[in-house]
Order: structure tokens, then C-alpha cells, then sequence
């Protein structure tokens, strides 16, 4: 347990949670704007205060969807409450409501089910090449690529999440006036081999770019100081096991912004090209009002 956001000084710390009661825990969040908590910690916190429900090890997170409600804020611990809604023959399903001052701030369900036999398919491998490639664009590998500044995106320690923005001033923009982001992520620090644990991990990475993602179109146009910029609800289907501190790249791209609100799409893919997980994020994007 950690006594607050500020001694978070390695990952693990990040995801650490007391637990006061049979299904009650509560945790610490550190910035990820001025004044508010970082939103993929909340939902990685309440991924793992839902795996902490989970009896059986072999069942594993397959996916989670999440509400962001209100502003989480750095300074208050954050106490989870979990709802154990079903546990059947081969998945259990878990609600997660994350309160400070007794508002919710942050709403979830996660479905963990046993890996069984079935088909297999997955979208464009990336291919082990080096440098790799997705959709016939190369890819320069994450040693070759500038790191992102996160302290001017207000993460703490910022030294223990690697991001490698491919082309961070402009998305590539393709046929059908589609546009795709690409980056490399990990955590830094070793972590344990606990599948829950990577899975937190990969949750906490999935919402560091998906906001910049949908702005990707709008760069040269649009200034971030003239938008109304938060995470709206957020989305993380597990496709299969894979670790978080390894790198993995997240191909993204934005169907559509409408209506003061963007869509961002992410797959990730592992080193040897299997695609391990998806995340689908709307994002608020208004103009700032008078």
C-alpha cells in the first residue's frame, strides 16, 4: 500500500490497493492534467480490484467498459467498490464503481472467462521485420524513435512509461480519409509475471494517446488550448496474454469526430505480430465556452 499519489516511484506502486473490506479497496491516482487524476490509473485500479474478486486463476480479463463521470482528484484516496454480478460454468462478470466523496467518479464492468479452443483469426499482422510494417507502412522499431515528453502531460516519473510516437507531429493520413497513429509503449520497470498484473499495466497504457489520436486530423487547425479535452468512456478487449513491459505497438486511428465528440481505435501488437488486445475510447472534444 502506498500512502498517496506522490510515492508512486515504480509502476507496481501505481496499482497497489488496501483492501478494507470482503469486495471494498481503495488506492491513490496520480495527474494526468492539471488538478485531475490520470484516467487510465483509475480504470487499471478498478480492473484490479475486480481481478481480486476473482477465485479461480484461470480466469483471465477478456475485456472491461468503463464511464468516466466526474474528474478524479490527486490529492483523496479513491476506494473501489466491487459488485460480484455472476460467476457461471466459464465466466464471472464484476461491476466496479470507483467513489470519492461518495460520488462515483468512474463506473466499470470486466468479464474474466476461461481460455478455451475456437477459431483463430486476427486483423493485419504486424510483421516480425526490422524494421516491422502494418498496412504497408514501415515502421521504425522503438530504439530508433525520439521518446514523448510525458511531464508536459503532467505524469509523474515519467521515466518508468516508454512512448515512441511515430510521426507525433502529424498522423498518417491514408486512402478514405483515414488517419492512423502509431507508438510504441511498455513499462519500463520489470513487472511480475502475474497476468493480472500485465493486464493492468496494458490498461493503464491504452489511455495515454487515444485523446491525441482523435485530435490527429485536426493539428495545424485546431489548438488543444481551444477544446474542452476529457475521457468520456473507454473500452479493452484481451485477445490474448501478453506483458506490458515489453514493447508493443498500438496502431490507432479516428473513424469520426461529431457532435463536441471523437472516436479513437487502437489494436496492439507484440514484437512477433499477434494482435493481443483492442481499446475503443470516445473522447469529449468541444470548444470551450464563453
Amino acid at each position: 500500500m502506498t500512502s498517496g499519489a506522490s510515492s508512486q516511484e515504480h509502476f507496481a506502486d501505481r496499482m497497489a490497493l488496501h483492501q478494507v473490506d470482503r469486495d471494498i479497496f481503495t488506492g491513490w491516482c496520480h495527474s494526468g492534467s492539471p488538478l485531475r487524476a490520470y484516467g487510465g490509473q483509475i480504470a487499471a485500479q478498478s480492473l484490479m480490484a475486480a481481478g481480486q474478486t476473482i477465485d479461480d486463476p484461470l480466469r483471465r480479463v477478456h475485456s472491461l467498459h468503463g464511464y468516466f463521470l466526474r474528474p478524479g482528484r490527486t490529492k483523496e484516496s479513491i476506494t473501489y467498490l466491487v459488485d460480484r454480478l455472476r460467476d457461471g460454468g466459464s465466466f464471472s462478470t464484476r461491476y466496479v464503481r470507483a467513489v470519492q466523496n461518495g460520488e462515483t467518479i468512474f463506473m466499470m464492468t470486466a468479464s474474466f472467462a476461461l481460455d478455451e479452443a475456437g477459431p483463430h483469426h486476427q486483423f493485419s499482422a504486424l510483421a516480425p521485420l526490422n524494421p516491422p510494417e502494418i498496412n504497408d507502412v514501415v515502421i521504425p522499431l522503438p530504439e530508433r524513435l525520439k521518446g514523448a515528453s510525458l511531464a508536459e502531460m503532467h505524469y509523474p516519473e515519467t521515466d518508468i512509461i516508454g512512448l515512441r510516437v511515430l510521426n507525433a507531429d502529424q498522423p498518417i493520413e491514408l486512402e478514405g480519409g483515414r488517419y492512423e497513429r502509431m507508438a510504441w509503449v511498455r513499462i519500463e520497470e520489470r513487472l511480475p509475471d502475474d497476468p493480472m498484473i500485465q493486464a493492468c499495466a496494458l490498461t493503464y497504457l491504452s489511455d495515454l494517446t487515444m485523446v491525441p489520436t482523435s485530435l490527429g486530423p485536426h493539428l495545424g487547425t485546431t489548438s488543444r488550448d481551444d477544446l474542452m479535452l476529457a475521457s468520456i468512456d473507454h473500452a479493452v478487449w484481451f485477445h490474448r496474454g501478453t506483458r506490458a513491459d515489453d514493447w508493443l505497438l498500438l496502431a490507432q486511428d479516428t473513424p469520426v469526430a461529431a457532435n463536441g465528440h471523437g472516436l479513437a481505435r487502437g489494436l496492439f501488437f507484440d514484437g512477433s505480430g499477434r494482435l493481443v488486445a483492442s481499446v475503443v475510447q470516445e473522447s469529449l472534444m468541444r470548444n470551450r465556452r464563453p
